[in-house]
């Protein structure tokens, strides 16, 4: 192209620049692109930006086929060569043909005819920092040696300017369109501190339009000027409808702007700060359920520990080992094999080692139980389980165990086995006082009839012969209240533990000792004489029926075996070794002694004699519980035991000594007593029915009764149905335990039907007052014989029955 052409095409491509804002504008461009393609014949013809070293991206290009291959915004790769040449050095670059070192974007551009191009550096202003490059594209190969390089070369150099402000206002085009996309809001104030501008987000923040923000007072909004610059400071802001909000605003402050003075960048922080209150809530409630936590563990009685894997010793105790082992923690951390020498039993060692031996292998061993030391004190009973801490490739990094105190739930397990077997001997002996004691009324009914009749006026006898029939017969029935007395005993004793306050009631004391030592006599009296100096006065106390019987058992055998210790250790003492039992009345108390010449306690461990599984004897004589029980059972009557030792036997004294102190029982009225003579003595001759399933207890009564009053006998409640249907009658004399339908069935099934003949039931029973026939009894106020029964005391209740009917 001649000069002439050249700066026609140069001045008006001038002012194809000069007429809009930026080149980078598409119609801007596109006129470009057409005034020179019309005097040039390129290719193509594009506006280009380096990113970095390899990389750029197109600013404005002609449409055709290189579109495709230089699509407009995409980042596109270089090459260095390129890079160093035209951005670094802002030299023109003239490449006439493609060769083997063409960039994949070059050979990519061969294939749909770029056969040559140049590259033009754009400068932001003369002299200063490339910001893009103009790129003429030719099909034909070296075609850029026959174009005008002098024309784009001035071109390139004349549109610097442009292409800076077309490269600003699409920074700022994108700035606003960022802030209005902003979540945040944006904020603006002039010198005068009034709104500017905001940005939607400030408007829905606000709750108020761009209008009506505009000239707020920005001190109506945050309550003072907001100090910038800053970053995230919490500043109150209030909304255009009264709400008040905290907020985090960056401050800004703005140069060179006559509207803007500083803006401010604002973020609502409600849902953080309701999150992070909630979150302090939930934090503080996490530290005060940790707290808990480790208090509940540091007071439960329940020690947990680690091992080291490889030494097995301790690497952690909680607090509770403190109360545990009565020392301090850290003394326990400090001492190796602390908790293997804590066993006291070399068994108990041994299963600890085994146990943690397996855990190391990855394995938990069954739990055991063990005595463990403590410091000052008696050792306790725990359960220990150790296990592995495994990692997530199941490689054992821990060993970890927890030891629990059992020493009360051992002695609670020791007194329900207790309380079973009790159980077990009180049913058996129910059922032997039943068929003792039926047979022995049958006996000592038959021997007072033998009496009357051997020593009646039909009879003769000398006077010698007649003392020995009498003699004879007294015996014969003290052998036979013996045998009662001892069935009784026995029952009385094994009775099970009652359940709440219904088994307590009122206990003769004498009467108890007496039980007790007719059940251990055969322990003592061959060892020792027995010393009685009971009161005769005693008044009764109230506590758990037989339980008294059972605590004078184990003082009584306690004795005996303390006895016998003693003589096999120093034989017997010159006077002969005792048991003494002695009881009298101090203030409101009812006091018993147990003494004996025994072996006695030793000084350092009387003060534990009545501590669980505490005992001096071998594990086959006694289980450490007979004391631990006695004092529980006086201690619920609301009484004390208490020993001392030596006794006051001997010289010097020896043995031991127990005392007990029991409340007397204060009797609520003065009225009679339940056991106070009864008129037997009948006004009329009465109709009585004998309901007994025992035939030869039934017939003896019957002979007894019958020469008082009219009696029918039946052996079983269904006849004495049938009879009572045909006949009513003063008194009916029921026994309570009878097959098929008992005394109880009998006496619902005749109230239900006739409830003025069910008053006249008199009950009478071999198996002692069990709770449920008291409550029975008590249900129906009926009066209750206990076999074998004096005859007088039958006749006299049913001459009262007799009367009500003759009243």
């Amino acid at each position: 192209m001649e000069g002439r052409g050249t700066l026609e095409v140069l001045a008006r491509a001038l002012g194809v620049v000069a007429r809009h804002e930026t080149i980078l504008a598409s119609a801007a461009f596109a006129e470009l692109a057409e005034l020179l393609r019309s005097s040039t014949g390129f290719f193509h013809l594009a506006i280009t930006r380096s990113e970095r070293p390899g990389l750029f991206r197109v600013l404005a290009s002609t449409r055709g086929e290189m579109e495709s291959l230089l699509p407009f915004r995409t980042l596109l790769t270089s090459s260095r060569r390129i890079y160093e040449t035209v951005y670094v050095s802002a030299s023109s670059l003239i490449v006439g043909e493609l060769d083997k070192s063409a960039t994949e974007l070059e050979r990519q551009g061969a294939k749909i005819g770029f056969g040559s191009y140049a590259m033009f550096p754009v400068l932001e202003a003369p002299g200063g920092n490339v910001i893009a490059a103009l790129v003429v594209a030719f099909r034909e190969p070296n075609a850029v040696q026959t174009f005008d390089v002098a024309l784009f070369t001035e071109i390139a150099a004349s549109i610097g300017p442009s292409v800076a402000r077309g490269l600003l206002a699409g920074q700022r085009e994108r700035a606003l369109r960022i802030i209005e996309a902003s979540g945040d809001a944006l904020i603006a104030w002039d010198s005068e501190g009034r709104v500017t501008d905001v940005n939607r987000s400030a408007e829905r923040l606000l709750v108020a339009t761009r209008s009506e923000l505009l000239g707020v007072p920005i001190q109506e909004l945050f309550g003072a000027i907001p100090i910038g610059p800053s970053t995230g400071q919490r500043l109150p802001l209030k909304t255009r409808n009264g709400r008040l909000l905290q907020v985090a605003a960056t401050v800004s402050p703005v140069q060179g702007d006559p509207l803007v003075f500083a803006h401010a960048l604002v973020r609502d922080l409600s849902d953080i700060i309701a999150a992070e209150q909630d979150a302090a809530s939930r934090l503080a409630q996490l530290r005060e359920l940790t707290e808990q936590h480790m208090v509940l563990l540091d007071n439960a009685p329940l020690l947990i520990f680690r091992l080291d894997p490889e030494s097995h010793e301790v690497l952690y105790l909680n607090r509770h080992a403190e109360h545990l082992f009565g020392v301090p923690a850290s003394r326990a951390l400090s001492t190796p094999g602390f908790l293997r020498d804590a066993h006291v039993d070399p068994e108990g060692a041994i299963a600890f080692e085994e146990a943690v031996i397996v855990a190391k292998l990855g394995q938990v061993m069954p739990a055991y139980e063990a005595r463990l030391r403590r410091e000052g004190g008696e050792p306790i009973i725990a359960r220990g389980t150790i296990y592995p801490i495994l990692s997530d490739l199941g490689r054992v990094v821990g060993i970890e165990g927890i030891l629990l105190d059992v020493t009360s739930e051992r002695a609670v397990r020791s007194r329900l086995l207790q309380a079973d077997r009790l159980a077990t001997v009180g049913m058996l002996a129910a059922g032997v006082a039943h068929e003792i004691n039926n047979p022995a009324a049958f006996m000592l009914l038959g021997l007072d009839v033998l009496a009357r009749t051997l020593l009646g006026q039909q009879v003769k006898m000398n006077a010698e012969t007649e003392e020995q029939v009498r003699q004879l017969v007294a015996d014969l029935r003290d052998t036979g209240r013996r045998i009662v007395d001892i069935a009784r005993d026995m029952r009385t004793f094994a009775s099970p533990p009652p359940r709440g306050d219904r088994g307590r009631t009122l206990v003769d004391v004498g009467r108890t000792i007496e039980s007790a030592l007719t059940i251990t006599r055969a322990q003592i009296v061959e060892k020792a004489d027995t010393d009685l100096e009971l009161s005769t006065d005693l008044p009764l106390v109230a506590m758990d029926d037989g339980r008294l019987g059972q605590v004078m058992v184990n003082l009584l055998v306690n004795a005996a075996q303390a006895v016998s210790e003693a003589r096999s250790a120093r034989g017997p003492l010159p006077g002969g070794d005792k048991v003494r039992i002695a009881t009298r009345v101090e203030e409101d108390f009812v006091v018993i002694e147990v003494e004996d010449t025994g072996i006695g306690i030793k000084r350092d461990v009387i003060d534990r004699v009545f501590v669980p599984f505490f005992t001096t004897k071998m594990p086959d004589v006694g289980t450490g519980l007979g004391l631990a029980i006695s004092r529980t059972i006086i201690e619920s009557a609301g009484g004390t035991i208490a020993v001392e030792s030596p006794g006051r036997y001997g010289d010097p004294p020896c043995g031991a000594r127990f005392v007990i102190r029991l409340p007397a029982h204060v009797p609520e009225d003065d009225g009679p007593e339940s056991g106070a003579p009864v008129d037997d003595t009948p006004r009329r001759r009465g109709s009585v029915l004998i309901v007994e399933d025992e035939v030869l207890l039934g017939k003896a009564l019957a002979d007894q009764l019958s020469e008082m009053h009219e009696v029918s006998l039946v052996t079983s409640a269904e006849d004495a149905l049938g009879r009572i249907a045909r006949q009513r009658f003063d008194a009916v004399l029921c026994d309570v335990k009878m097959p098929a339908m008992s005394g109880e069935e009998l006496y619902r099934a005749v109230a239900s039907r006739d409830p003025e003949q069910a008053r006249r039931f008199i009950f009478m029973t071999g198996v002692g007052f069990s709770p449920e026939l008291q409550s029975f009894l008590a249900e129906v106020g009926a009066p209750m014989l206990e076999k074998p029964f004096p005859l007088r005391r039958a006749l006299g209740i049913i001459a009262q029955h007799v009367a009500k009917t003759a009243d």
